[in-house]
């Protein structure tokens, strides 16, 4: 397993972020349309720099994972007001 995750591909994120995508289809709120973009852009940033370790993309993926979905809620709950 460790031998997969060292060698990431710019590949692998936008399998990770088709399928996110494609699972937002069937009405999760927003939620995984952000987190499939931000799958998007880890997979952009691999492509980039094909040497970002494995550790690094995780926690790229994690920490902008949860600045989206933190700031997709904030503007549902914005919303939310507005409409009552």
């Amino acid at each position: 397993m460790i031998t997969y995750l060292q060698h990431l591909s710019f590949w692998d994120w936008l399998s990770l972020a088709t399928l996110l995508l494609i699972l937002e289809v069937f009405g999760a709120g927003g939620y995984l349309l952000w987190i499939g973009l931000v799958a998007v852009s880890v997979g952009a940033l691999t492509y980039l720099f094909p040497d970002l370790p494995w550790v690094w993309q995780f926690l790229l993926f994690g920490a902008l994972a949860l600045l989206s979905a933190l700031l997709w809620r904030r503007h549902q709950q914005r919303a939310r007001k507005l409409s009552n």
